[in-house]
């Protein structure tokens, strides 16, 4: 299938306007430097090398929650939302009879949020008062940057099984509660953290713990796998829901 870089430019432009203008998707990224920066100028400083007997860093809870929130529950929204939009305005309709193909689509429409993903993940870096020097900068950006592009994944699968934006919220509001949960239940549930390292959150959660070890992240095959994993089976399961649904329903 040919794809059009003219096209594609288009769409990436479309898109970012879109998003841009509408509050409730861009909100997300928003949220989630908001809230890195009271929690971490409201709870109690602990140090980062210091933890309790549950194993709880401060530090590595702030980071991981805020990048959690921002590629799970933004994540997810931004390609949703936008889509069940573009659904229920047949505006989605037009495009795709105005000779734009499915994979000129998905690269034009994927661009914009991932950008605005991983931006924000740059940014929540300095915000929970950590710097790049001690998060290894160059395997967060690796491992954040995928777990957000399975986030937007599992966003465009939602996006095309649900028939509006009222059940898009709805079908994906239990899955983005699990999966914002993860820090919490692995520093709490010490039962549920062995399930828990097979969700692509439980990776972000450990990394973010482990690099406020002596150690620091090692990287390793079980992360590697998972990641790996969840991006197989989002994206085998996206070409499943494209191909029987298209992207219009």
């Amino acid at each position: 299938m040919r794809v059009s870089p003219r096209k594609v430019n288009a769409i990436i432009g479309m898109k970012f306007q879109t998003i841009l203008n509408n509050l409730s998707v861009i909100l997300g990224p928003i949220l989630s430097i908001g809230f890195v920066f009271v929690m971490k100028n409201v709870m109690p400083d602990f140090d980062a090398n210091a933890t309790t007997e549950l194993g709880f860093s401060m530090d590595a809870f702030v980071l991981s929650f805020g990048i959690i929130f921002n590629i799970a529950i933004a994540g997810i929204s931004m390609s949703s939302s936008p889509l069940a939009e573009e659904k229920e305005k047949n505006t989605l309709r037009v495009l795709m009879t105005s000779s734009v193909n499915g994979v000129e689509y998905l690269i034009g429409t994927l661009i914009p949020p991932l950008f605005i993903l991983v931006l924000a993940n740059i940014i929540i870096v300095p915000v929970s008062g950590v710097s790049f020097g001690e998060i290894q900068f160059g395997s967060y950006l690796i491992i954040t940057t995928v777990a957000s592009l399975i986030s937007l994944l599992i966003g465009y699968i939602f996006g095309i099984i649900a028939k509006n934006q009222a059940q898009t919220s709805l079908l994906t509001m239990p899955l983005t509660l699990i999966l914002t949960s993860v820090p919490v239940l692995k520093a709490f549930q010490k039962d549920w953290a062995e399930v828990l390292d097979y969700t692509y959150t439980g990776v972000l959660t450990n990394f973010a713990h482990s690099i406020f070890t002596e150690s620091g992240y090692q990287w390793n095959p079980t992360d590697i796998g998972v990641l790996f994993g969840w991006f197989i089976l989002s994206f085998g399961i996206f070409i499943y829901a494209y191909k029987k649904n298209g992207l219009d329903g």
